[in-house]
Formats: C-alpha cells, sequence, structure tokens
C-alpha cells in the first residue's frame, strides 16, 4: 500500500499542468468556437505582436501595439480572416517539441478546396503557474 501511495504521489508532482500541444488545440478550438475569453487567456498578445512587428521606437511601438491588439483579436474572433481560415481548412496538430519554458507544436492547415497545405508552428512559453500561452502562429 505504501508503494502504491508513493507512486501515485510521484506521478501527481510529476504532472507540470497541460502539454503544450493541449494547449495548442485548446487555442484552436477557442478560435473555431469565437470564444474570446479562452483565446484571450492562450494567446500571450504581446510577445505575439512584438515577434511580428519591426524595430521602432518606444513611442512607435506603444501606438501600433495598441492597434495591432485590436486587429489581431478582431482576426480570432467573429467574422475574422483568421478564424474563416481555419473554420474552412482541416488542422492537423502534429508533433511537440520543448526546451525548458519554450515549445514549438508543428501544425498544417490543408484548404483542401484549392488543394494547398500550410506547414508551420506554434510557438508557446510556460508561464509561472506551469501553464502554456500561445506566443507565435501564422
Amino acid at each position: 500500500m505504501k508503494k502504491l501511495i508513493c507512486i501515485v504521489l510521484l506521478l501527481a508532482g510529476c504532472s507540470g499542468g497541460p502539454a503544450p500541444k493541449d494547449t495548442v488545440f485548446e487555442f484552436i478550438d477557442a478560435v473555431k468556437s469565437s470564444d474570446s475569453l479562452r483565446v484571450v487567456k492562450l494567446l500571450d498578445i504581446d510577445a505575439y505582436i512584438k515577434s511580428r512587428m519591426p524595430e521602432m521606437s518606444a513611442e512607435d511601438s506603444v501606438k501600433i501595439l495598441a492597434e495591432y491588439q485590436v486587429k489581431t483579436i478582431q482576426s480570432l474572433l467573429g467574422n475574422g480572416e483568421v478564424r474563416s481560415r481555419w473554420l474552412r481548412d482541416l488542422i492537423v496538430v502534429n508533433t511537440e517539441t520543448r526546451k525548458g519554458d519554450v515549445a514549438e507544436v508543428e501544425v498544417s492547415f490543408i484548404n483542401r478546396d484549392a488543394g494547398l497545405q500550410l506547414y508551420t508552428k506554434m510557438a508557446l512559453h510556460r508561464q509561472p503557474d506551469r501553464s502554456w500561452r500561445v506566443t507565435f502562429f501564422k
């Protein structure tokens, strides 16, 4: 009995929250269902925008960052461009790789009507609460 309790405690202690791949699945579902609360929870929007912005002055950066935040969220919800594309495409989530607090998950978007496939990787960063947030996607 003591061995069983030790094994259960060991397994419970090793679980570090959800896997990055699980977070990607949840993020895709949140976008497809236009769930703004989950999208905001799962996307590190500042990190996402900063990874896509060119170098600029701090003053310009603050102004542009606010504009990009609104545009990014709009593209992920309602009739937004990203949401519309994700609803149309077949999405295949593949392998994940982790290096410390950073992870990448391979994702393929397949447009069956046009016969096109986009292969990309979503980047994630582990949060202090051991959850993962998306920092980059296409």
